[in-house]
This record gives C-alpha cells, sequence and structure tokens, in this order.
C-alpha cells in the first residue's frame, strides 16, 4: 500500500525554518518588493513605448499643407470652391477605376495658387485599399498611363 502526502505548503523542515526565521522574512520581503519594482519599471516602459509609438504614427501619417507661391497671382478660386473641387476630385478617383474627364474639368482653369488650395482642401484622404494619400499622390497613383499623365500635365505643368 502507498502512502500518499496530502500536506500542502512547505513540507521540507529546513525551508519551513528559513521562511520562519527573520533572515527569511527578509528575504522573502525583499523577493517581492524587487518583483513589485520590476512591474512597476515594465509598465512605465510599456507606456511610453505604446505612447511613443503612437505619436510617430500620428507624426508620420500627418498631412503637410502646401503654401502659397507669393511669385505667382492669387489663387483663381474662394476656398469654399477648393473644397468642393476637392470633393469632386475625391469621388471621380475613388474606388476601381478613374474618371478622367471629371478630374480634368475639375483642374482646368486652375493657376498654381488654385491648385494649392484644392491641394490643401483635399487634405488625405483614403483609397479604398491602402493608407491615406495626399492630391498629388492621388493623381500619381490613379493615373499611369503616358497618355493621362500627358493630359493632366497639359492642364497644370509640374503637379505629377
Amino acid at each position: 500500500m502507498s502512502v500518499t502526502n496530502k500536506n500542502k505548503g512547505l513540507s521540507n523542515p529546513a525551508v519551513l525554518a528559513l521562511a520562519s526565521s527573520p533572515a527569511g522574512q527578509k528575504a522573502v520581503s525583499g523577493a517581492i518588493d524587487t518583483t513589485l519594482k520590476v512591474a512597476k519599471i515594465t509598465a512605465i516602459v510599456a507606456v511610453v513605448g505604446i505612447g511613443g509609438y503612437i505619436a510617430y504614427r500620428l507624426y508620420k501619417n500627418r498631412f503637410v499643407s502646401m503654401a502659397t507661391n507669393s511669385k505667382y497671382e492669387k489663387a483663381n478660386i474662394t476656398k469654399d470652391q477648393a473644397k468642393a473641387k476637392a470633393e469632386a476630385l475625391y469621388q471621380a478617383m475613388y474606388g476601381a477605376g478613374a474618371d478622367l474627364d471629371i478630374v480634368l474639368q475639375t483642374l482646368a482653369g486652375l493657376n498654381y495658387n488654385g491648385y494649392v488650395e484644392v491641394f490643401n482642401a483635399f487634405g488625405k484622404r483614403p483609397p479604398l485599399f491602402g493608407s491615406e494619400m495626399t492630391l498629388t499622390q492621388w493623381l500619381n497613383d490613379q493615373f499611369t498611363s503616358a497618355y493621362d499623365r500627358t493630359q493632366i500635365e497639359f492642364i497644370l505643368p509640374g503637379i505629377l
């Protein structure tokens, strides 16, 4: 017949004596303090790391607006017209296949500073798949054929 020991806890008398002695109590207390300090440092590092990562992503993906150029004529559209044109361009390019004719009609007649106003009103917008892009990035992404690019460059030289 086998004997099973149902006692739980410290069964070694030497360990029991050590744990109940003042030196043992001090060692256990020190181990707990060290564990808490390590946990606190780990939590602080995790919070700082996550916060830093979020700040980096926000900084990296921010929209940097273009400044108008005083060497050129003032924008030939208002800010409200620029918002409407930005929305029309977005609708023409969003989804599968971009409508070159609408894009050309929308960009037609803009001077340099007018394009800057539309660019700033457009901001960064999300495509169907992928990360947000500026207006110039959208135009470069949607119109890759030489013919399409020539048409856009004819209306607004130097934007692609």
